[in-house]
């Protein structure tokens, strides 16, 4: 199970309308493109409830899918996912949205899900996060620091540094001859505990796509 995927593939995902979901690592599972999968799972998720936890549950649901697909890969191919190490990730997300706390107040939270041969879904800072190719924001944050003032940041320049960190990740992947995994369309997404998803950037032909489902 080769860890790339191409540019120009669906990478960032609406579920069911209030959660966000990333994909990095393989491009196709299971003979299935990530993004047929993704849009099996979405159809698959019961509908939102504000009376429960739903960002966790969507979290169990991408790690109970996955692990099944994985699985099935391994049979079919013969893989033998035993002689991997407990750290082989070959593909993960970031699954992003509002929950309630104690209080029953909304706050943002972000989890980082890896999936493997021990897959694991861990809470990060909703700050800013970064999964992938981290060789430039390495650079940015050294030592794991954000350097950007993103307490000061409006909507616009919020939007504006995450379409800037994926262009730059880009450019550096092309002019250092490394094999481009980021590039092409940047699609972008607001997520809102009152509106939930919004995309502000899409690739035109998953605008297609999405409205033809």
């Amino acid at each position: 199970m080769p860890s790339s995927t191409f540019p120009y593939a669906q990478k960032l995902f609406s579920l069911k309308g209030k959660l966000g979901l990333a994909v990095y690592g393989l491009s196709a599972l299971n003979s299935r493109s990530m993004y047929n999968h993704i849009t099996e799972l979405n159809a698959k998720l019961p509908e939102p409830d504000e009376q429960k936890d739903y960002l966790d549950a969507v979290r169990n649901s991408i790690l109970d899918y996955f692990d099944k697909q994985i699985a099935s890969e391994c049979k079919k191919t013969g893989f033998n996912l035993a002689l991997q190490p407990d750290d082989w990730f070959p593909f993960g997300f970031q699954l992003a949205g509002f929950t309630k706390d104690a209080n029953g107040d909304p706050t943002a939270r972000v989890y980082w899900i890896r999936m493997g041969k021990k897959s694991v879904a861990e809470p990060t800072n909703t700050t800013a996060f970064c999964t992938g190719d981290p060789s430039v924001v390495n650079l940015l944050w050294p030592g794991g620091q954000l350097t950007a003032n993103v307490a000061a940041f409006s909507l616009q320049d919020a939007i504006d540094y995450a379409r800037f960190l994926i262009r730059t990740t880009a450019d550096y992947q092309r002019f250092s001859g490394k094999w481009q995994t980021v590039g092409g369309d940047i699609d972008i997404a607001l997520i809102t505990n009152r509106n939930g998803f919004q995309w502000i950037a899409q690739k035109p032909l998953y605008q297609i796509l999405e409205k033809a489902t």
